[in-house]
This record gives structure tokens, sequence and C-alpha cells, in this order.
């Protein structure tokens, strides 16, 4: 069981067992460079996955609790990753990454996964005069802790379970690195993430590794439900909110409500209120949609307003920050490397880009029973009246004077129910269709009807029309109250991110490579045996290799080692 209760004098206790871990690519960061990171969703306990959220956050707060950056991230496996591009219009400073879910919020704050990050921005025009004269980074706060450099760490990670081979330590521009996590026992399944970067003396902090992270096992925490609790996303992504209506006698409950997430992978749920008129939709599949649209349904619907619930999100004001830097003169010249190096990799992008996964095609609620009418297989005919008529006959339209139905048409009964049919468009629902008439069917792609009663959550409908348009964008232009189209988060994509090869030399030889980053894969899979393989960049010093993650059953994974890439063109 996920979530245990017991009860305990008139009131419930709900155990919290889930926490997360991050691992990202650095700690600090120059203006121009991303960062990376994988998000690993555990139970507190033991450090098993968690199969309790399928939803995840990460966001990037200054020391004034503003949040540049928030991603929403759906858990694959108990994990997701996500990245974050540093641009020049964010300050020096201190940063927190921070990640969690929605039942971890019922945690306190300090509780939650934090990982301090330095942000310089070497563009930044200076605030103040009450810096040091040869610092080349200034912070606008007089009380500020000079960074000193510290020597570069080069000191070996190892794991008692694993092991990494490399095809030898020290490689030239552009050569081809093999690499291998050896099992020093029984391979074994779980989550890990690979960062393979440049280290400087930039680098002012180490960040928690998964074997530390384990060390700190802490018991099940025990939540009391009399007070307010943050229910966890259980089957996936969460929508919620009351309606609002115009007069307060009108009853709130029991009123059904409608969500529509457009595009060719399109959602329709429709759920009713409570007694206080709020409501929830859970998405329990990765729909990636053009645009969200909630409704309120029924013959009362301009009777009401639709108002979304505020996002639950930590308390940042209780944060604990790391007190302002500067950075001394000699800092300067690899700032300079740092900054070059990012702005060179940055204006060659286009040949460098990472890629986005192609989503899952969800198929439609009513597939595949509905009747498919692909106009393209017929003579096409401008209107939807023509088209109805002569193509798509098992539905049919009815006109009121300007004011159209559409209804399908059930040959197996004699009775047909005069109650207009579901109506979506690239799933969007209409409730008032007269806009079709006018559509050109040319941008149609295929019309689907479904005869006969068909329930959608709570809701029945008589019978189904959908329209499914060529490009999978359709926008109504309907304004009503008891319409709302909000601009909400959703998850992020999943990314494939970019690996160079220079098996073919010539390919690539006049495109210059300034990469820091040589290799980010969230993925790595330790049970197969088979080796990793990456190129180095036009960038000589020296790069860690490091691996985190934990296996099934819990057990962390943290190993580093190094490589060092020399100029070729010195020799």
């Amino acid at each position: 069981m996920l979530i245990s209760t017991k009860q305990i004098a008139a009131q419930q206790e709900v155990s919290l067992n889930e926490t997360l871990f991050i691992h990202a690519n650095a700690t600090t960061f120059v203006s121009g460079e991303t960062l990376l990171y994988k998000i690993y969703c555990l139970k507190s306990t033991d450090k098993t996955p968690s199969a309790i959220s399928k939803i995840a956050y990460t966001e990037l707060v200054d020391s004034n609790s503003n949040v540049i950056f928030k991603n929403k991230l759906r858990l694959n496996n108990s994990t997701a990753a996500g990245d974050y591009f540093i641009p020049t219009t964010i300050k020096t400073g201190n940063y927190k990454l921070i990640g969690y879910t929605a039942w971890t919020l019922n945690s306190s704050v300090s509780k939650i996964f934090q990982i301090d990050i330095k942000i310089i921005n070497p563009y930044e025009v200076n605030e103040t005069n009450t810096a040091d004269k040869n610092s080349s980074i200034k912070t606008t706060e007089e009380k500020a802790v000079v960074l000193t450099a510290s020597p570069i760490n080069k000191e070996n990670l190892l794991d008692q379970n694993f092991k990494i081979n490399l095809n030898k330590k020290n490689f030239s521009n552009r050569e081809k690195v093999v690499l291998e996590i050896a099992s020093l026992s029984s391979a074994e399944k779980g989550n890990y993430s690979l960062s393979v970067r440049k280290i400087d003396n930039l680098t002012f902090a180490q960040q928690l590794t998964a074997s530390e992270f384990s060390k700190n096992t802490a018991s099940i925490e025990t939540l009391k439900t009399k007070e307010k609790l943050i229910l966890p996303e259980l089957r996936g992504e969460t929508i919620s909110g009351k309606i609002i209506p115009k007069d307060n006698s009108t009853s709130i409950q029991n009123i059904n409500v409608a969500l529509s997430i457009t595009g060719k992978s399109f959602a329709f749920k429709v759920v009713k209120t409570d007694q206080v008129g709020h409501f929830i939709f859970n998405l329990d599949k990765n729909y990636t949609g053009n645009e969200t649209v909630l409704q309120v349904l029924g013959e009362q619907k301009e009777s009401f307003t639709i108002e979304l619930d505020k996002a639950t999100e930590p308390e940042y004001s209780k944060l604990s920050f790391q007190p302002s830097f500067r950075l001394p003169i000699e800092f300067k010249e690899t700032l300079l490397e740092r900054s070059i190096a990012s702005q060179i990799e940055n204006a060659y992008y286009l040949n460098k880009t990472d890629s986005l996964v192609k989503p899952e095609k969800i198929d439609p609620f009513y597939s595949p029973i509905a009747k498919e009418y692909n106009l393209n297989d017929f003579t096409r005919f401008p209107t939807l009246k023509e088209t109805i008529i002569e193509i798509a006959t098992a539905a049919s339209y009815k006109q009121n004077g300007g004011n159209y139905s559409l209804h399908v048409v059930d040959y197996s009964t004699k009775f047909q129910s005069p109650e207009p049919a579901l109506v979506i468009v690239d799933g969007l629902l209409l409730q008032n269709v007269n806009e079709l008439f006018t559509y050109n069917m040319n941008n149609v792609r295929s019309i689907n009807v479904l005869t006969g009663g068909y329930y959608v959550g709570p809701k029945v409908f008589n019978g189904i029309i959908s329209i499914i348009t060529e490009d999978g964008n359709y926008t109504s232009p309907q304004k009503e109250n008891y319409i709302l189209k909000p601009a909400l988060l959703r998850p992020s994509l999943k990314k494939s991110y970019y690996k160079t090869d220079y098996t073919d030399t010539t390919k690539y030889e006049r495109i210059p490579d300034f990469r820091s980053q040589l290799l980010w894969n969230p993925e790595i899979d330790l049970s197969n045996g088979k080796p990793i393989t990456f190129f180095t960049s036009d960038l000589s010093g020296t790069y860690e290799i490091s691996l985190e993650g934990f296996t099934e059953k819990g057990n962390p994974v943290s190993i580093k080692d190094f490589i060092e890439i020399k100029d070729s063109s010195a020799n």
C-alpha cells in the first residue's frame, strides 16, 4: 500500500515516505551555459523508487525568494531529467536548485532537496563602487565573501560494486573516449545518470553524492489529516479549481466541468463539482497539447465562471542562502575562457542542438469503436453541410434560424434522440457549433462518428462527432465567461541530448567545438554491459566523469574519475 493510514483519537495519521535526490552537471555556471539535472524520486527510508508521485517539480530560486525558472516533469520509473539555459539577464549571485513533489510539500522546507548554485554573469554592469577595485565580478552588497581559488580536486570516488574503465586517461582534441562501467559483482538494474564536464578553479562546492544522501536514512514522517494536506499526484498531472456562481442562490454542486487539451494527441475529460464547487482533473497520460480549455457544461453554464487553484510551492522565505560573494582578479582568465567558450558554442547551436523525443501517440478516448471518415478518401466539399450530406452520413445537422446543432444517426434503432451529440474539434469541446458551418473543410483530415449513449466521466452524451484537422491546432473564437483558457505550466517534453560524432573527421572540421560538457546521459543502463562512447572537444584541460544513481534495491552508486585532454595542435 502506498499511503498507510490509521485511526487515532478521531483523526487519521498519514505516512509520508517520499523524498527527492538531484544529480546536476555542476554547481557553478557562467552565463550562456546550461544547467542539466536528473531527479530521482525515492522512498525516504530505504531509497528504493517511490511509486507515489507521478509528477515532480524543479525550481531555481534566488536569494530574494524569486523563482527564476520552474519545470514540471513527468516521472518515468520514478525519475525525470530537465535542463535550464542560463541567460545573460540573470545576475551574479547565489541560487538554489530545488526539487519536490506535491506530496513532499507536506514536509518542512528544510527537508526539501536543494543544491546551492553559483551563477556568474560576466556581462553584468557593476551596481556599486564599494567592491574591491581589483574584482572582476562585484555584487550589490557591501559585505560579501571574497571567494578564493581552490585546487582542482582530482580524487577518484570509488564504489564497491562498480568501476569505471577507460581506454586511456589522456586524450587529444576530438578523440574518441571509450568508457565502461564494470560490475564488480552481479550487474544490478537501476536508475543512473552520467556527466562528463570540464572542471576548473571556478568550482567552489561539491554537490551531495547519492552515497552521502543515502546515509541520511530518515524515519517515516507522520502527518495528521486533521491539518490541511497537499494531496499527492498519484495518477499523473493534476489540474484543479472551482466554479464561481454569479448568483449566490445558484447551486454549485454536481455541475459538470469539461477539460480539453487540444492537439493531435488530445485529452477530453468531464468531472462533477463537489459541495463547495471544487473540481479535480487527473491526467494519467502524457498529453502534449496546444491549448488547455476548461468549460462549464449544461443549461446553466452562463451562470458560472471558472477559477483555477493556485499552485502550492515551498516557503522560499525560509530558505537559507550562502553569503553573497565577490570574485578577485585571479579568476579573470578562467572566467574569460568559459565566457568565450559558451559564446562560440551558442553561435553554432544549430549544428549541436538537443532534440525533443517525439511523445507516444495517444489514441482518442472513443477509439477504436467510432466510424472514421477520412476526407482524403472522398471528393472533398467546401462546407460542413455538404460533407455531412455526401460523406459523413452517420452525422446530421439541424438548423433553427441562424443556429445549428449536430446529431448522430443511429440506423439500428427507430428512436432518434433529439439531444445533440458531443462535438469536439482536435479535442476542443464546442457547445456552440455555429462556427463549424463557416469553417473551411479543406483544413479537416477526418470526421469520427460514434452513435448511441456514451459516458465521459459522469456525463452521458448522445453520440460523439469528433473532427480532426490536418494540423491539430484548431482554436475557437468563442470567449464566454464559462470558458477558461489558462496558461498552465505543462510537463516538459523529454529530450535526447546532443552527442558529437567525429568518426568522419572531415564532417565538422570547419565548425569549432568548445564544449565543456562532453557528455550528459540521464538514462544510463548498467545492466547491458555495453561501453559508452563520446568524443573530446577543442578545449584542453581536466574533465570529471561523474556517475550517480540508485539500484532497484535502493543501493546508492557514486563514482568519479578524470581524464586529461591536451591540445593536439601544440604537438
